[in-house]
């Protein structure tokens, strides 16, 4: 029970260690491979220009220009630009502000 108390532990950290988000690296990836197609005008529209109004529409966009470009990205990788170009750009979602 001891082991598998263990093994349960270890599974939960590494998910927890593997979706965090990587500033750097989200930002790497979207200089290689995002700005092949467009630059951040894109993500700098006026609210009613745009065509992603929402995080969920990110993502679905975030994964079409995946499969379109054909790069090599892992969920995880969609995941980590999509949070990038949210805090960056679109600012949908709102950090929690520690006190």
């Amino acid at each position: 029970m001891k082991q598998l108390k263990t093994f349960v532990f270890v599974a939960i950290s590494f998910t927890t260690i593997s979706n965090a988000y990587d500033a750097e690296e989200a930002k790497e990836m979207y200089q290689t491979d995002c700005t092949k197609c467009h630059d951040s005008s894109v993500f700098t529209r006026a609210p009613k220009e745009r065509k992603v109004n929402d995080i969920e529409a990110l993502k679905k966009q975030v994964h079409r220009c995946v499969g379109a470009t054909g790069a090599s990205w892992f969920e995880e990788d969609e995941e980590n630009v999509v949070q990038y170009l949210d805090k960056t750009f679109y600012k949908f979602t709102k950090e929690i502000k520690k006190k």
